[in-house]
């Protein structure tokens, strides 16, 4: 049996995990998907090629598959940060924005007003608001962070596995 430490997608767990935790991070945070994600991808791959050793180039699949693992744990780490965060301070960038929220889709002109729909994403999105201001939780609200973070995470990924298989390839050779 193999150890973790021993694992293949070991860096990319440490990775996603750091990412993870950067992802919570206010100011930080908003470069999450273009920066973040990319350069845990970078590292887990610099970091699995001195661990094996291996002086050979990084085969495009092996980048690529590194770029979605670490997309995927960042976005299981970054989503269970945020919630916990949430449910702790029971606030998060939603509550702070919803009154802003409001406002803006209020002076939507195209928007009618006594829609049944939009009146109904309205009552869903309150309830978000309310439940995470009295408990700290919101079920549609952590459904949706992962959701949204499961796809652009790992799409992110795959660039920074293309990224980092130039990088490190790069450095391999200079040396």
């Amino acid at each position: 049996m193999v150890s973790m430490i021993q694992s293949k997608y070991f860096p990319t767990l440490v990775s996603g995990f750091a990412a993870g935790v950067l992802t919570t991070v206010p100011v930080i945070k908003s470069l999450s998907c273009c920066i973040i994600v990319p350069a845990a991808v970078a590292f887990a791959l610099y970091a699995d090629k001195r661990i094996i050793r291996n002086e050979e180039p990084i085969q495009m699949k092996h980048a690529l598959t590194f770029g979605v693992f670490t997309g995927l744990f960042t976005a299981l780490f970054g989503t269970s940060f945020d919630v916990l965060i949430t449910f702790i301070t029971r606030s998060n960038d939603f509550v702070a924005s919803y009154p802003d929220l409001l406002k803006m889709l209020g002076s939507f002109t195209l928007m009618p007003g006594d829609d049944a729909s939009i009146k109904e994403a309205f009552n869903i999105l309150e309830q978000t608001r309310n439940e995470i201001l009295a408990t700290g939780f919101s079920f549609f609200y952590a459904f949706m962070m992962l959701i949204n973070n499961l796809i652009f995470y790992p799409l992110f990924g795959l660039l920074g596995g293309l990224i980092g298989k130039a990088l490190v390839d790069k450095a391999r050779v200079r040396e």
